[in-house]
């Protein structure tokens, strides 16, 4: 098993991904508002300006609107290049570069929680 984590700075896509998800047959997934640590950084405009922090992020990053959808999914192993490929072929039409990008790390144990049943 594996965890993939998406990360989108383009938003538009996050609903086609998950329709995509459903072609795949993923069975669930997790999407969660997310801002990278450069929107969060330039927010603070005096510790931007006084930290010379405009050599270290990119150009997209100042003008990026700040806000990102993270979503993470936990899939064999051999669905993981299937899902990827599915992302960049909705993906693929956008004409920005940077618009996000993709990882995944292997899961060791799932631990369902469960309340009391009576």
């Amino acid at each position: 098993m594996r965890v993939l984590f998406i990360i989108i700075r383009e938003t538009r896509y996050t609903q086609e991904i998950l329709e995509g998800f459903l072609r795949l047959q993923v069975k669930g997934a997790t999407m969660l508002d997310s801002q990278g640590m450069a929107q969060a950084v330039l927010r603070n405009s005096d510790l931007y300006s006084s930290m010379g922090l405009s050599q270290i992020f990119s150009k997209s990053d100042i003008e990026d609107s700040g806000y990102s959808k993270t979503i993470i999914t936990v899939l064999e192993e051999s669905k993981v290049e299937e899902v990827v490929s599915e992302v960049r072929d909705i993906v693929g039409d956008c004409e920005k570069t940077g618009i996000g990008f993709m990882f995944s790390v292997p899961v060791d144990n799932i631990y369902l929680l469960k309340g009391k049943t009576k």
